[in-house]
């Protein structure tokens, strides 16, 4: 990640802490600065045989320091730079609705995925000190995937990152995926203004966040239900020592560091708030760094995960 960089407004710390992410504490990002963070070039390169003759297919590559950040993609890939796309969502979206901010800008892998959060709103849910800021998110993973536009809460002071999705329509069914075709920036931009002018249903989000704080559970409760998210096999052996490695972090987290930010630290909210944090920060990473690990957090397995264990904790 040596060419990456980025800026995280409203923390003291970024994620993770990494070095080339720099803190704004006291205001939002402006646009001229997420535009210097999105301008670095790209180019679609065509592809040629060792002999010379050409190939269907063609390279994305980061000009500035010759590097490829996509091997191939196909001829009907449209290319569009990221500052265009920063400046668009600026004309068109943060023009319209102006208590819109820049949260957060960056790249991850050498600048192959560019993302931009912008705030929405933020609430409290009973009983927990720390504000919720509910976002709306644009990446461009260019050859790794389409371009992606969704809905997606952070809770500040840990960092987590909890995906609405799909789950109970709270969102609307935010996320959408769009393929990088030359009106990619228009149907983006439309989505994005679609999901500000809901609120991303926000009143249902918190109402739902609201109830699981109000439901207390017991020491066995909870050994319940963890047991039945991750069952331990008869057999010794490494499938059951994950199981119970996991169910002890999340419950370290619940009784430990989460105590101070909540006034019962017992209720299905707080398991939610503990999962979510083990799950982003502690589970078991296999061949992944963690800029890899955070995106998936955000759009990916974990993320599914952090929605299978809310539906779950709903319907307990």
């Amino acid at each position: 990640m040596k060419s990456d960089k980025g800026l995280v407004s409203g923390v003291e710390s970024t994620w993770h802490r990494l070095p080339q992410y720099k803190c704004i504490p006291d205001r939002a990002i402006t646009i001229a600065e997420a535009v210097e963070i999105a301008g670095y070039p790209i180019d679609k390169q065509p592809l040629f045989r060792a002999n010379g003759s050409p190939v269907d297919a063609w390279a994305i590559v980061r000009t500035d320091t010759d590097s490829v950040l996509v091997p191939a993609v196909g001829e009907r890939f449209t290319l569009v730079q990221n500052n265009h796309m920063v400046n668009y969502i600026s004309e068109h979206l943060l023009a319209v609705y102006p208590e819109l901010k820049i949260q957060s800008v960056g790249t991850l892998w050498d600048g192959a995925t560019f993302f931009l959060n912008l705030s929405l709103d933020e609430f409290q849910v009973k009983g927990d000190k720390s504000p919720t800021i509910t976002n709306l998110m644009y990446a461009n993973p260019l050859g790794r995937g389409a371009y992606t536009a969704c809905a997606h809460s952070t809770r500040v002071v840990c960092a987590n990152t909890l995906r609405i999705g799909e789950l109970q329509g709270l969102a609307n069914q935010s996320l959408k995926r769009f393929k990088h075709t030359a009106s990619a920036s228009t149907r983006i931009n439309e989505h994005l203004i679609d999901l500000a002018e809901v609120k991303l249903e926000l009143k249902r989000h918190v109402e739902l966040m609201d109830y699981l704080a109000g439901i207390e559970l017991q020491p066995k409760e909870i050994d319940t239900f963890l047991n039945g998210i991750f069952p331990e096999p008869k057999e010794d052996g490494r499938a059951k020592t994950i199981a119970v490695n996991s169910k002890d972090g999340i419950k370290n987290i619940l009784e430990g560091s989460q105590r101070s930010t909540l006034a019962n630290p017992f209720t299905k909210y707080a398991l939610l708030q503990a999962f979510t944090d083990w799950q982003d920060h502690a589970a078991t990473v296999r061949n992944g760094d963690l800029a890899s690990v955070t995106y998936d957090g955000i759009n990916g397995v974990r993320a599914d995960k952090k929605d299978a264990f809310l539906k779950a904790l709903i319907a307990a």
